[in-house]
């Protein structure tokens, strides 16, 4: 019988099938991490290629669009680069193919870009031109945007936007980010130029909501006037003369200089040379210390959120009780919290006193000679911006600014203006009067030193409370008084009070359900406490 050979068994027994898949699992751990490095490596290298070539096709489309220009074949499919400081993702898309890739923001000046954010492979790249950067690092050493072209007809200096501002018009009953180098103001038609500072990033022609902004300025730019009651006396409402000035050329043939007293009884705090009727003066609000300004931002409302972190918006309620230091350190502090290379303080009583001249002449409301008063903010919970017509005594709603009885409270009589300069809450300004020694008298407004002398305008000491003479060239207080029956006060027939005894700060203004107190020529005394029916008002200036 033959035998049976045996066979080799070649199979695996458990514990080496568990081996073989353990030592895999572990090649597996080892070899993953690496091939997935390797993928996201390539996502981001091709997402930096992506970001280059679209910096690349924007340069080389701007250059043929420069071309086409100057030759004059540039036809209106085409996109003009001259005009642009940004551009929108549709018109990148005409300029070459985007691809998965998305424009998150972008900026171009002088024949190139700037700064270019995408997104694509999920991630977001910034290029400020060939270089990439973290997002919230700046183009420092390129150029800082397009210089602005655009002036109006009438003669007012070109607004100076500072870091983070953003010029603004209103086209379409919206607010939109403008193009400086065509037209976004008008002296001539009432509409002063505005600038905001955004807590998001817009294109020009984008809309800008009230969600949007953070703070809210409007242009005044320097000006002479033509002195109308140099000599204390009583005079009627009327237009007030004025002419722009260029640059920081001053042509007013006055000049005046403190001479501040405490001596009770003391008619003047200054001292003016060719104080005549009819002879012109450069307002002095166009003097900063030894500065002098080619114009300055004035808050388009009355001061909103914190002593923490101011805002300046519409329809919020205002920042109220809190005294004049607190309100006059706030407001300082913007400059830091937003990042604002001006200089940023609590508005002064001349600073006031320019506004409300600015807006009694044929760059506000009147026309033709005629002038109408400014409406009031009659809202009894203090909410910004709102309007009524003026001496309206009703407090039950809100008429927001943006609409046509809502305008009658702005500085010019449409949506261009400054709002809550009357009615609203009180507002306290830096004007001070000194004590009987002649010395800064904080009163009850938290002082613990002396502000620097920029930031106020000093009165000479008196405790008549009529004796208005003590008041100053262009501060709407003296110039504008009006005897009416056997009163005396400020224009419109509004109270006028003037600084005295222990109370030695101005309120402007007047409040929301005084209609006697209410307006641009009003104001009265306090002594800088904290007051729950007070607000103040910010000031935005180039310091250098």
């Amino acid at each position: 019988m033959r035998k049976l050979k045996s066979h080799k068994k070649f199979g695996f027994t458990l514990i080496e099938l568990l081996a073989v898949i353990i030592i895999l699992a572990i090649v597996a751990l080892i070899a993953t991490p690496i091939i997935l490095d390797v993928v996201e490596d390539a996502r981001i290298s091709a997402g930096k290629s992506e970001s280059q070539m679209i910096l690349s096709g924007i340069n080389n489309y701007c250059a043929s669009s420069e071309m086409k220009k100057q030759m004059g074949t540039l036809g209106s499919e085409d996109i003009d680069c001259s005009i642009k400081t940004s551009f929108t993702e549709e018109e990148i898309g005409k300029m070459l193919n985007l691809g998965n890739a998305k424009i998150i923001s972008n900026s171009y000046s002088d024949g190139k870009v700037i700064r270019l954010v995408i997104e694509s492979n999920n991630h977001t790249f910034t290029l400020c031109g060939n270089s990439f950067v973290m997002d919230s690092e700046e183009c420092n050493e390129l150029p800082e945007g397009p210089e602005q072209t655009y002036q109006d007809n009438s003669g007012a200096n070109i607004p100076e936007l500072l870091d983070n501002m953003v010029p603004i018009k209103y086209e379409n009953d919206n607010w939109i980010v403008a193009d400086v180098s065509q037209k976004w103001y008008d002296y001539d038609a009432k509409e002063w130029a505005n600038a905001v500072v955004l807590n998001t990033t817009k294109n020009v022609g984008e809309v800008v909501t009230e969600d949007e902004i953070d703070l809210w300025y409007v242009w005044i730019p320097r000006y002479k006037y033509q002195l109308f009651n140099a000599d204390n006396g009583s005079v009627n409402e009327q237009e007030i003369q004025i002419e722009f000035e260029s640059g920081t050329t001053s042509t007013g043939t006055v000049s005046c200089t403190d001479n501040i007293s405490g001596t009770d009884g003391t008619t003047s705090s200054e001292t003016c040379t060719n104080a005549s009727n009819g002879n012109w003066y450069t307002h002095p609000a166009f003097t900063f210390g030894e500065q002098k300004l080619t114009g300055f931002w004035v808050g388009k409302f009355e001061v909103s959120g914190s002593i923490s972190k101011i805002t300046i918006k519409p329809n919020v309620i205002s920042l109220r009780s809190t005294s004049v230091s607190n309100f006059f350190t706030a407001i300082q502090n913007i400059n830091t919290t937003y990042n604002l290379n001006g200089d940023s303080h609590m508005m002064k009583n001349m600073e006031w006193g320019a506004v409300a001249y600015l807006s009694h002449s044929k760059y506000g409301t009147c026309t033709d000679g005629s002038c109408v008063e400014v409406g009031i903010n009659n809202n009894s919970s203090y909410i910004t911006g709102c309007g009524a017509a003026a001496g309206s005594s009703s407090t039950s709603s809100c008429n927001a600014y943006n609409t046509t009885t809502g305008m009658l409270a702005s500085t010019t009589g449409n949506i261009y203006g400054v709002y809550d300069m009357s009615g609203g809450a009180y507002e306290y300004v830096m004007g001070n009067m000194v004590n009987s020694s002649g010395s800064f008298y904080s009163s009850n407004a938290g002082f613990s030193g002396i502000p620097n002398s920029i930031y106020y305008d000093s009165y000479t000491y008196g405790t008549s409370y009529i004796n208005h003479g003590r008041g100053k060239l262009g501060d709407a207080t003296k110039e504008t008084l009006k005897i009416f029956g056997n009163n005396q006060g400020g224009w419109y027939n509004k109270n006028a009070s003037f600084l005295g005894a222990d109370e030695s700060w101005f309120f402007r203004g007047g409040c929301y359900n005084i209609v006697q107190s209410a307006g641009l020529f009003s104001f009265v005394r306090y002594d800088g406490i904290l007051y729950t029916g007070a607000s103040t008002r910010s000031v935005l200036c180039n310091d250098k």
